[in-house]
């Protein structure tokens, strides 16, 4: 296992520009400087956290045997307008100058969790002894910070830790191993909270871990996780990739979008609440730099209440004839069905051009005596966003919001927008969900023109979710 694995990627000798997908703007934060690295995002409030391995002592720096940089963490400020400012090396003199990165705080802020070297012995680094990384917290109060305290599953000698991540609820604490009994080099692992203690890592399972590595866990408050993998299949190297855990365990992992995905290693990332935005770690230029992607998401507004298509026309005598006495009316529908009446409701099964006929009879004889009525009948969909999916579900159920049914007319789509119960939107003509909440809860699906942006269609649909 190399100790890269808990750091940074490995560099590639490729230079990628920036990238402006559809929907999509992916650039290179400005403070990123050449031939230094920069690496795993957080952002709390307006500082945003990283690790680098940019110089902060430069009197008295240390390097490993290697002659190598450690890492350290520092942040920047965002300003209104969105312009960095104030960077700097973040409490210099609590943490470690051995090593410290993959920052998290606990819900509620007063918590810090951190990656760190065991031990901060300048002998045993003269000595190029191997000093394992450990996940360590401490108290957060105003600006002051506890005493470090090492997590239960850490080893000092035969494994790595590293890369915490916390769940929205504080219950859970992901992070990365390279313990045995593992699926690969480094596996992802979960602590859950006891009281004032954590228990056991427990291995993700092999739906995740694979025989290489994932690394960079990141809990979103939607209960995503995200994570990179070398060996997940991807566009190269290290791609990001989320999951969800239902009923049933955890979910497929499914990659990030091609604008943040390259054939580059990109790791280590923050998503903000709503999804739309978000920052990542890519050497797509060759060192270890942090980008930031913005969703572009149209607004629709409330939209319009989905229709069903039940396909049921009322037809009526349009000659006036009459249907008095022993005459009738007989109507055939095009589909094999008929019915009596000069006033009918028939329910066509599918969509379809149907020759509609109403005919005459003479009951006595028995005899049609001439057609009234003789037309075509274009049955249709009604013209909105369709959104299938099924009248009631289940808490933590995993399901798949399906547009592909919607009927447009002329209207062409460029693309299909989800704004979901919880805050969340996505894009995609399917899209997988959990609805992990119960109660009425209301979807909304919509397109954009593909020949005019400013025209819209929207459709929302109530669901409801039960335990």
């Amino acid at each position: 296992m190399y100790m890269r694995v808990f750091i940074i990627g490995v560099l590639l000798l490729t230079s990628l520009s920036g990238l402006t997908a559809q929907g999509l703007h992916v650039k290179k934060l400005p403070f990123c400087r050449k031939n230094q690295s920069e690496i795993a995002p957080y952002k709390k409030d307006t500082l945003l956290f990283f690790s680098s391995d940019k110089n902060i002592n430069w009197l008295n720096k240390l390097t490993d045997h290697k002659r190598r940089n450690f890492y350290n963490l520092f942040t920047v400020q965002q300003s209104a307008d969105s312009a960095w400012f104030n960077e700097q090396a973040f409490e210099s003199d609590f943490f470690s100058d051995f090593h410290t990165s993959t920052i998290s705080f606990s819900p509620n802020g007063e918590l810090v969790y951190f990656t760190e070297a065991h031990y901060k012995d300048k002998k045993r680094l003269q000595k190029g002894m191997e000093n394992k990384q450990g996940v360590y917290s401490a108290q957060l109060d105003g600006n002051r910070l506890s005493r470090a305290r090492s997590m239960p599953f850490n080893s000092r000698r035969s494994y790595n830790t590293g890369h915490p991540t916390l769940s929205a609820d504080g219950r859970y604490l992901f992070f990365v191993s390279d313990q045995a009994g593992g699926y690969g080099g480094a596996d992802i692992y979960v602590s859950e909270r006891q009281g004032d203690e954590w228990g056991p890592a427990l291995n993700l399972g092999a739906t995740i871990n694979t025989r290489g590595n994932e690394i960079f866990p990141f809990c979103h408050q939607s209960g995503k996780l995200y994570f990179a993998s070398d060996s997940l299949g991807g566009q190269g190297g290290y791609d990001l990739f989320y999951t969800l855990k239902t009923k049933e365990g955890w979910m497929k992992p499914v990659p990030l979008d091609s604008g943040i995905n390259t054939v580059a290693d990109e790791f280590s990332c923050y998503i903000s609440n709503d999804e739309l935005q978000g920052y990542f770690a890519s050497n797509r230029h060759g060192d270890d730099d942090l980008f930031e992607f913005i969703q572009y998401f149209p607004v629709f507004g409330p939209g319009q209440k989905q229709k069903d298509n039940t396909f049921r026309y009322r037809f009526y005598d349009r000659l006036g004839g009459k249907g008095d006495g022993p005459l009738k009316y007989v109507w055939y529908f095009g589909d094999g069905q008929k019915a009596e009446g000069d006033t009918v409701i028939h329910q066509y099964k599918a969509p379809g051009s149907y020759h509609v006929q109403s005919v005459l009879v003479d009951t006595l004889l028995n005899e049609e005596l001439f057609v009234l009525n003789d037309f075509h009948q274009e049955v249709k969909k009604k013209v909105q966003v369709f959104i299938a999916v099924p009248d009631t579900l289940r808490v933590g159920q995993q399901v798949t919001l399906d547009a592909r049914k919607s009927h447009l007319g002329e209207f062409v789509p460029n693309g299909y927008y989800w704004e979901l119960p919880d805050g969340s939107r996505k894009k995609g003509v399917t899209i997988q969900h959990i609805f992990r909440k119960k109660g009425k809860q209301i979807i909304r699906c919509g397109t954009i023109s593909a020949d005019d942006p400013n025209k819209k269609m929207c459709t929302y649909k109530e669901i409801n979710v039960i335990e």
